[in-house]
């Protein structure tokens, strides 16, 4: 556990659980239940204003958890997190197996089961991206 981000940025986009959020400066205050997914941080370009686009974006998987919009800020606390900056496939094949081995048991709700078939889409999605 730990912080796995603090910058200035030009836009978040998160996973809600129901469905994606998207968030530029001065958004509103809100509360959101995060989902699984993919959450997309912007950068700003080189010498200009939060406010503004245009330089490089860093991807987390992400997978439950909330996050708080207030005051120009995101605060994103996800039950589990991932950087996919510089990710080795073998992190990646990591957490396919330990999925797979969660999905496996007999004990899992269907609530569960269901769940558990998202993230390991997720993951082969990742995978699949990531150069060998």
């Amino acid at each position: 556990m730990g912080k796995l981000l603090d910058c200035r940025t030009s836009s978040v986009v998160f996973p809600a659980h129901d469905g994606q959020v998207g968030i530029l400066h001065d958004h509103m205050p809100m509360l959101s239940q995060l989902g699984l997914g993919i959450m997309r941080v912007a950068q700003p370009s080189a010498g200009s204003s939060e406010a503004s686009a245009g330089g490089p974006e860093m991807q987390f998987f992400v997978d439950g958890g909330f996050a708080l919009v207030a005051e120009n800020s995101v605060t994103i606390i996800a039950y589990d997190a991932l950087s996919l900056q510089d990710v080795k496939a073998e992190k990646i094949q990591s957490m396919l197996d330990r999925a797979t081995r969660h999905l496996a048991s007999p004990a899992l709700s269907d609530a569960q089961r269901l769940h558990e078939n998202e993230r390991l889409r997720a993951l082969r999605r990742i995978a699949q991206s990531i150069p060998s």
